[in-house]
């Protein structure tokens, strides 16, 4: 068969259509562009699991990239504008915020503190964080606030590349796209119930689990490939292998089940007085 000029005309217009629609999905299958991100825009429900694949993935080795952040800064809005803040409240998150464990994982962050919202009780929209001052207690906030930094050292801190990105090593462990995960996933290889809801939900659970219940987390690890794998992503790309080993700041027993992590009841004084 003889090989002519068109016919190497059509494999390269071909070729480059192929590329290109390979591309675009990839840009409109998530959140590739790190303004548009809404974590209130993520469904807050469990979906149900799709049969899809069957499929065991390792952690690769090779190193992760990572955004370089050019001033380790935070400023704070509040909403309404001359609201009254309690003074300890701001001062817990500035703690959070400028420890070394969070700092350049999460800055420049512009937090807003909110008195009116009820629900969602957090949002990320970029590198904006709002905050609910309304929850009830000093625990709760601090999970919801971490939780929410989850998505922002997701979608800000692991480097997006052209063509790859680092949390989709972490997605790929239990999911084949958004919203659809692998054959045979169960509620057992899952942080919580809420992280089934979507692999962004299953990243920022799996991130807030492993600051506040580490000890826990790698005992359920333990007993469940898709947990230790999990475990291993956050330990080795993006806490390091010594922060928050070890630890847990819970002041009961985990249950077999729970729907939302940040309602575990922590010891807050005993977590900030950790990552001070």
């Amino acid at each position: 068969m003889r090989f002519t000029r068109i016919d190497f005309l059509k494999f390269s217009f071909y070729t480059i259509l192929f590329f290109s629609l390979f591309l675009g999905y990839t840009i409109v299958s998530g959140p590739f562009y790190e303004t548009t991100f809404d974590s209130a825009s993520i469904m807050n429900q469990e979906i149900p699991v799709s049969s899809i694949s069957e499929q065991s993935t390792i952690i690769p080795k090779n190193n992760v990239p990572k955004k370089n952040i050019q001033s380790n800064s935070i400023t704070i809005a509040f909403n309404p504008e001359y609201v009254k803040i309690d003074n300890d409240i701001v001062n817990r998150l500035k703690k959070v915020i400028r420890s070394s464990y969070f700092g350049s994982k999460v800055t420049p962050l512009n937090l807003v503190l909110d008195s009116e919202r009820q629900e969602p009780r957090g949002q990320v929209m970029g590198n904006k964080l709002i905050l609910s001052t309304a929850i009830p207690s000093d625990s709760e906030q601090l999970k919801v606030f971490v939780h929410e930094l989850g998505h922002i050292v997701d979608i800000l801190y692991l480097k997006k590349g052209f063509l790859s990105d680092p949390s989709d090593v972490f997605y790929s462990i239990s999911w084949d796209s958004f919203n659809t995960k692998k054959r045979g996933q169960k509620l057992a290889d899952f942080i919580s119930g809420y992280a089934l809801s979507n692999k962004y939900e299953d990243f920022a659970e799996s991130f807030a689990f492993y600051v506040f219940h580490n000890e826990d987390f790698a005992t359920l690890a333990k007993k469940n490939i898709y947990l230790q794998q999990k475990y291993n992503f956050l330990k080795s790309y993006v806490f390091g292998s010594d922060a928050f080993v070890g630890t847990s700041f819970g002041t009961d027993s985990i249950k077999p089940y729970n729907w939302d992590t940040t309602k575990i009841q922590i010891d807050a004084q005993k977590y900030l007085y950790y990552i001070k």
